[in-house]
């Protein structure tokens, strides 16, 4: 049995002020983290050991565990699961707490790729996201790990308040001459956020538009190909571990908060630390036949390869049909979205979501 497996590491620094993730800045917390995570990584320890193909450790802020709870962390992982076959381990990180140490223990335990939230290379942006870095350190940060030869992959959010194209086509500008793989996310703007009480909830899905067309016209042209909605890499470089949430891939996901998909079923890990780990508290999903199928058909339509049309449901087929014919690219069989499709996705998938 082959599959991808998800550590959440719910802790931070400092929450940002646009954060709607599960996270804590109780650190002391971290010990009694790792011991619920061993208890749950031994549910899923059989003989023989399941063959994990894509590990990604994420947050939170992994960065800021120390070493010693990174080797920890590992010795749990190798001693539940088998590790053999693995083809790709990603560590998110952020720019303030990336250190030589830790890209040193990267390149010497099977990681492959640093996801580095960089967010912004404007200090404005950064101050109105409640980032505790700077463009310096995103700098220092991104120059590491492209020296170490990790593969660098970027995070940048736009339709920040005050943003002008002119800075977004810069932080991009900037980031490609690091990294091997960008993700590009609107923000928006959760009720429960600093940011979105501040900001009274404000609807920017307007203002975001010219930026993410943007970042359509400008990465191809440097030979980032969006092959997701939100996700541009070279050939190649695409992230496997992403690409098996989007095809329906079994992924074991460990933590707090974490969603695991396994045969069908989805199941979602309680937010509280302190409910962690409580199996009686798990929500469990079983999705039907049918929903399977839809959501296979939308989340196929989420990245540039789509889907043969024979995998449509008769519904489905008939709304995409019914909709302008350029929101979508042919070629033999196969549909996916055009770029104006994709800036229209969530239309499309409303429409779908509804059969």
């Amino acid at each position: 049995m082959f599959t991808s497996l998800y550590i959440h590491v719910p802790f931070c620094e400092k929450k940002c002020s646009y954060c709607s993730f599960y996270s804590v800045v109780e650190k002391n917390k971290i010990d009694s983290w790792l011991e619920n995570l061993e208890i749950e990584a031994r549910l899923y320890k059989h003989e023989p050991r399941i063959k994990i193909k894509t590990l990604y450790i994420g947050g939170g802020t992994p960065t800021v565990l120390k070493i010693s709870h990174w080797r920890e962390l590992l010795r749990i992982i190798n001693e539940n699961f088998d590790l053999y076959y693995l083809k790709e381990a990603t560590a998110e990180a952020n720019p303030n707490s990336l250190t030589q140490e830790l890209i040193n223990f990267f390149l010497k335990n099977k990681f492959t790729r640093v996801s580095l939230g960089v967010q912004s290379l404007n200090d404005y942006e950064l101050k109105i996201l409640g980032r505790i870095h700077d463009s310096k350190i995103a700098l220092c940060a991104m120059e590491l790990v492209k020296a170490s030869g990790l593969f660098l992959s970027c995070d940048l959010i736009f339709a920040i308040p005050g943003q002008t194209l002119r800075t977004w086509a810069k932080s991009l500008k900037t980031v490609i001459k690091f990294a091997d793989h960008v993700s590009t996310y609107q923000l928006t703007l959760e009720p429960d956020t600093p940011l979105g009480q501040e900001l009274n909830n404000q609807d920017l899905n307007e203002s975001g538009y010219k930026f993410y067309r943007y970042a359509q016209y400008y990465l191809p042209q440097k030979n980032f190909l969006q092959y997701e909605i939100s996700n541009f890499a070279p050939e190649g470089k695409e992230c496997r571990h992403n690409i098996a949430y989007w095809t329906q891939a079994d992924v074991i996901a460990l933590g707090p908060s974490a969603v695991s998909y396994v045969n069908g079923v989805r199941y979602k890990n309680p937010e509280l630390l302190e409910k962690y780990f409580s199996p009686d508290l798990i929500e469990r999903e079983e999705l039907s036949p049918r929903e399977r199928e839809i959501e296979k058909i939308i989340l196929a339509l989420r990245t540039k390869w789509g889907l043969n049309r024979s995998e449509l449901l008769p519904e489905a087929k008939k709304i995409l049909d019914s909709l302008p014919q350029d929101l979508f690219i042919k070629s033999g069989n196969r549909i996916a979205l055009s770029p104006r499709g994709m800036r229209l996705g969530n239309s499309i998938w409303c429409e779908l979501i509804g059969l």
